[in-house]
């Protein structure tokens, strides 16, 4: 017999980003939903796709829409991924909902974001997979948000200065690196837990 949980939690082993992808229904009211199942599909043309289960409530409103966006989430991100993980209620309350060049909502502060043409909709078993056209994107130097397991985790780089100075922990001064402040923080809480 098949092990629906085994098989899930073997599928949590994959690290993923975390995304929310957002579209207007047929009323220009915005919609977003909190999605891991993202992945590059060509680069020409520049595709990319998503999944969404058969029995969400915004489906429709994906099924419809002419174009859509996937915003990569960036490490600070968290909580904007669970408002918009959560079943039922106005994701964008509270946020200026304006549109990128393709026309679907913005999300400020992602690490990433693929404005999409709507091309094609599969069905894979209880999902439906959305097939998108990228036709225009953007990107800033920001750490992303990752799904490890059930858990919400940060990209951990190989220790080196460059990456110690990107995360804020090290500072260059004239030709030596000296830990910040956020740097020698960390670095007490590391030896009290070895200590431990």
């Amino acid at each position: 017999m098949f092990d629906a949980h085994a098989f899930r939690d073997a599928l949590g082993t994959f690290v993923t980003g975390v995304t929310i992808v957002t579209a207007r229904d047929e009323e220009g009211r915005p919609f977003g939903l909190t999605a891991n199942s993202f992945n590059s599909v060509s680069l020409d043309p520049p595709m990319v796709l998503w999944s969404l289960s058969l029995q969400s409530r915004t489906l429709p409103v994906f099924r419809d829409a002419e174009n859509w966006a996937v915003h990569v989430l960036a490490a600070d991100q968290q909580d904007m991924s669970d408002r918009f993980a959560r079943p039922g209620e106005d994701k964008f309350a509270g946020l200026t909902a304006t549109d990128g060049p393709e026309g679907a909502p913005l999300i400020e502060g992602c690490a990433a974001r693929f404005g999409c043409r709507a091309r094609f909709e599969y069905e894979g078993g209880d999902h439906a997979i959305f097939l998108g056209e990228v036709v225009d994107f953007d990107r800033r130097d920001a750490e992303p948000l990752i799904y490890h397991g059930g858990s919400y985790g940060r990209v951990q780089r190989r220790l080196s200065g460059e990456n110690l100075e990107r995360e804020g922990l090290a500072e260059r001064v004239g030709e030596e690196l000296s830990l910040t402040a956020n740097g020698a923080e960390l670095l007490t809480a590391l030896q009290s837990l070895a200590k431990s």
